[in-house]
């Protein structure tokens, strides 16, 4: 019986039908380094994920966009500015980088898993 419900809470799945897993697994493979294991940052260099005002503002495109297109320029995220470059993770699947964002939304910022593969793909195919 144990075995059993183990198998079926491991199997729960969060939109697209990403495991939840997978999601910390890909952040701490390739988010981590930057962003710590706990989505802090670092100040003035990297910004943090956790509790993060533009994570929560930003709309799913958006943030898939960030990821598969990378990011330069300034960023301001809670009141601070950050003016470095994320490349873009080329090498992650849609399905991983949609994994990831949903991991950083309900473990980082309280939300929702509502990043799916289709917005990845797409996010990734605009210029």
């Amino acid at each position: 019986m144990k075995v059993t419900a183990i198998a079926l809470f491991a199997g729960l799945t969060l939109a697209g039908g990403v495991q939840a897993a997978d999601g910390k697994a890909v952040f701490d493979q390739t988010c981590l380094a930057c962003h710590g294991a706990a989505g802090a940052g670092v100040p003035g260099v990297f910004p943090p994920l956790t509790n993060s005002d533009f994570f929560k503002k930003a709309k799913p495109q958006e943030l898939a966009r960030i990821v598969t297109h990378g990011l330069t320029g300034e960023v301001k995220v809670n009141g601070q500015s950050y003016n470095n470059i994320m490349p873009p993770q080329t090498t992650l699947s849609d399905e991983e980088i949609a994994a990831a964002l949903n991991y950083v939304s309900t473990e980082f910022n309280k939300g929702k898993a509502v990043v799916t593969p289709d917005v990845v793909r797409k996010a990734r195919a605009t210029p």
